[in-house]
């Protein structure tokens, strides 16, 4: 029944009970006037049955009086109750509020049992006044069933943040203390702990009991591989033969660092066939912060001073005293996370070798012209162990001057660089075109310092020797071609 019928049903209830009790005044009026009239009719008689006569409609008065207080006291408490309403929803009927608040404290007290926890309810349980007939009272026993039904509750458990995120749900605080601290475990893993000055995590971490849903609840097992990696996925790559860590790289498409990252255990540079690596990086949710004190070696820098020499050109240098670094002692805090250090605060520094200067030889000479001259120098310093013409069957189209690998390699004359780059058995190759028809080669070079169109002058240097192409050792292989046709570089070189 609605609140309007309700309201109806009390209103006509009212009305009923004001004319009853209009009634019955009438009637106890009347009663009193008759009784009166009578009295006056038997003033005549004796006093003894005038006596008789009141009392049995005195009592005839009263019994009426009492009916109608009794009909009144029936009609206005029978079928009285109250609606139990679950937020603002009418689930049943009962007699009194005691009974639900009885039926409440039960059922609360079979949810802790069950849960082994304190819970609460987030129902909201209102009551209102109401009518109903015995057969739409609820029963005790049925009661607690009822309310199971139709009340929700939250379990008290122990929520896990990271700077103010969710991070997991335990159900206590101690089996999220043990969750961090096997994070720590798996972290650290053998390392020796005392050698820590403290270790802690990266981010902000709270434990908080706080009433959540069961639901949310998670098992340790469950989630600490989660936290550590970040992610559930697994991805990984078997190795088979001819395999290293930056062709896997190229074949997922991913950064070769990230790859090492993903395997931290692992040697890159010594991967095995059969081997499992990981392609997932992992991203922690809670990183392991370390910070320990360490005492190392450290190199000085040296000083380097400039001197200037007449015997070189503008454009060159050389070293005449070779600078040595020198070494220090420093005591410093180093922070780790995740194993990777973030931070070094120095706590002190200690010289234990002096660093020695280095100086520089800085040429003032002019340099020739930036053209052929007509007249080839030697372009390195070594001796030749392979003339120009028939080698082992074939012809060699220059000589070999073996030197020192990544000793200078200089400009035989001045001209134009025409050529620089790798190609075939030259190695690492320069090409400068002299003019008058003379183009000079340099093969076999570890690196060079000229780019095409760049005009150097006789003795400049171009590069450095090498073992790049068809080489058996450092060397450097010079030719000599005029009009395209190969020339015997002896002829030419003073």
């Amino acid at each position: 029944m609605d609140a309007g019928k309700l309201r109806e049903a009390a209103a006509r209830c009212k009305n009923k009970i004001f004319n009853i009790c209009t009634y019955i005044e009438k009637f106890a009026k009347n009663c009193g006037k008759k009784i009166a009239r009578f009295g006056s009719g038997l003033s005549g008689r004796n006093t003894f049955a005038r006596r008789i006569v009141d009392r049995k409609r005195f009592g005839v008065s009263c019994g009426l009086i009492a009916l109608a207080i009794l009909t009144i006291f029936i009609l206005f408490f029978s079928g009285r109750a109250y609606s139990v309403k679950i937020n603002g929803k009418e689930i049943c009927k009962v007699k009194n509020q005691k009974t639900v608040e009885t039926a409440i404290k039960t059922l609360k007290q079979k949810y802790q049992e069950n849960t082994q926890s304190e819970i609460s309810f987030i129902s909201e349980v209102t009551f209102e006044k109401s009518r109903a007939s015995s057969k739409d009272i609820i029963k005790d026993d049925e009661l607690v069933e009822v309310l199971s039904k139709n009340m929700k509750f939250q379990v008290q458990a122990c929520r896990l943040y990271a700077d103010g995120n969710i991070i997991a749900v335990l159900k206590t605080k101690e089996q999220a203390q043990d969750l961090l601290k096997e994070i720590q475990d798996k972290s650290l893993g053998d390392a020796d702990r005392s050698k820590y000055k403290e270790i802690g995590f990266g981010e902000k971490v709270e434990l908080k009991n706080e009433f959540v849903d069961i639901s949310e609840i998670a098992e340790k097992e469950e989630i600490i591989d989660f936290i550590i990696k970040g992610t559930n996925e697994v991805r990984t790559h078997k190795i088979v033969s001819g395999e290293s860590f930056w062709s896997i790289s190229r074949k997922y498409n991913m950064p070769l660092s990230d790859l090492e990252k993903a395997n931290p255990g692992v040697n890159s540079e010594r991967v095995q066939i059969g081997q499992v690596i990981n392609l997932i990086v992992p991203r922690p949710l809670i990183s392991v912060k370390t910070v320990e004190t360490i005492k190392a070696i450290e190199k000085v820098q040296f000083e380097q001073t400039v001197e200037f020499s007449s015997s070189l050109y503008k454009d060159e240098t050389s070293i005449r005293v070779k600078g040595v670094y020198g070494e220090k002692e420093v005591v410093a805090d180093v922070t780790k996370v995740n194993g990777i250090e973030t931070e070094r605060t120095v706590l002190s520094e200690k010289v234990i070798k002096e660093p020695k200067t280095q100086i520089i030889m800085k040429g003032t000479k002019e340099p020739p012209p930036k053209k052929g001259t007509g007249t080839f120098s030697y372009p390195a310093r070594g001796s030749i162990t392979s003339r120009f013409g028939m080698r082992k069957g074939r012809r060699h189209t220059g000589i070999d001057i073996a030197a020192s690998y990544g000793s200078a390699v200089k400009a035989s004359d001045g001209g134009v660089v025409i050529w620089t780059g790798y190609e075939g058995g030259y190695g690492n190759l320069v090409k400068i075109d002299h003019g008058a028809n003379f183009v000079s080669y340099y093969g076999h070079l570890s690196k060079y310092s000229v780019k095409v169109g760049q005009k150097v002058y006789k003795g400049q240097t171009i590069g450095t020797v090498g073992s790049s192409g068809n080489s058996t050792g450092p060397h450097l292989h010079f030719e000599i071609r005029k009009n395209g046709v190969v020339q015997n570089p002896l002829n030419y070189l003073k």
